[in-house]
């Protein structure tokens, strides 16, 4: 278990700044999803914003969990709250990227390709 611990040592990173990112990220990708429903169909679902916003809650307390769980385990360089919030960090880029390429915003091939590959940012 230590190797595995030695391992990820690296990957520590401030959890302040994750969480941060994750926050920001989130009012962005809610902010342009508003923009990309307006614009594509002309109108916001108060469906589609409420099953968003649940969605967003639901991230917070996986989050949250992850915080819990790394407590619990006494994970003190927080790698299992890291990791939890690292990849939605990673996935509300990934929105983010893909509501402003259909808003028609011009984006680099970078972020294209941290986007992914196989969508149409």
């Amino acid at each position: 278990m230590e190797e595995l611990m030695n391992l990820f040592q690296g990957f520590s990173v401030n959890v302040n700044l994750l969480w941060y990112a994750l926050g920001i990220l989130m009012v962005c990708d809610f902010g342009t999803g508003i923009a990309k429903a307006y614009k594509i169909d002309s109108q916001v679902s108060s469906s589609k914003l409420r099953d968003g916003g649940f969605k967003k809650c639901g991230m917070l307390a996986v989050a949250m969990l992850g915080v819990g769980l790394s407590h619990l385990f006494g994970d003190t360089k927080f790698l299992i709250a890291n990791g939890i919030v690292a990849y939605y960090v990673y996935t509300e880029l990934v929105s983010v990227v893909e509501n402003l390429g259909a808003l028609g915003v011009p984006l680099p091939p970078l972020i294209k390709n941290i986007a992914g590959k196989g969508k149409s940012a």
